[in-house]
């Protein structure tokens, strides 16, 4: 879930639960804040904090519209689901069991590049010597 918007503010995740999950993020909102959103009177560097902490929930309604979940799961769906997952041989993991990239932090490159073999490439592609660094 948020894969896609990896470059973008958050503060737009709310912005596009106000425009195309309306109902499940006034719901969620009056679940946990116990008034309804106006995003005309609450400022958004007020309202993103407040959103994070219903995405934080993964039973959450907006959570679920955000991951593009058609229900949200229950404690039955999990048990249903763990019981046939010990009995199956294979290794499937169901949405709401996958680590959420929408609220953790940007993980590091997996791979460090070679910055010889760098700067070998760009020799040998007539590319000037800081061409593609990073540092």
């Amino acid at each position: 879930m948020g894969a896609g918007r990896q470059d973008r503010p958050k503060s737009l995740i709310l912005i596009t639960l106000w425009q195309d999950h309306r109902a499940a993020l006034q719901y969620d909102w009056m679940q946990v804040w116990h008034q309804p959103l106006d995003l005309k009177t609450t400022p958004l560097n007020i309202a993103w904090p407040m959103c994070r902490e219903i995405l934080k929930n993964r039973r959450s309604h907006s959570f679920a519209a955000l991951a593009g979940w058609a229900y949200v799961p229950d404690d039955t769906d999990k048990l249903v689901q763990s019981i046939n997952q010990g009995q199956s041989k294979l290794n499937l993991t169901p949405d709401w069991a996958k680590p959420d990239t929408l609220l953790s932090e940007p993980t590091p490159p997996k791979h460090q590049h070679d910055h010889r073999r760098r700067a070998l490439l760009n020799r040998r592609l007539g590319l000037p010597e800081g061409y593609m660094n990073e540092e």
